[in-house]
């Protein structure tokens, strides 16, 4: 599975939010226009394959304020891609 399959369900607007990760994008003041141009843009740096849960992945980019974030989703069994949470990531 590639990160075009993610961008593809982004582009076309099967994706959701957790509500987890919406209270970590508030936290971290981020908008869903950051999340969707790091998923847009941004490097596929993991997968996560040992989740009882299914497959995770985990993209990283820079916001347009210079902001390094990583976003972790997975695609549900009906094709919509979750995001799981979204995070600044720490130096």
């Amino acid at each position: 599975m590639s990160v075009r399959r993610i961008r593809l369900a982004v582009t076309e607007g099967r994706y959701l939010y957790s509500d987890h990760a919406l209270e970590e994008m508030d936290d971290d003041r981020l908008l869903e226009s950051d999340v969707v141009d790091v998923i847009m843009k941004g490097k596929l740096v993991a997968k996560l394959t040992s989740d009882p849960r299914g497959l995770r992945f985990v993209i990283r980019g820079t916001t347009v304020e210079a902001d390094e974030i990583e976003v972790v989703c997975r695609f549900l069994s009906s094709g919509i891609l979750r995001i799981i949470t979204v995070y600044a990531v720490e130096d």
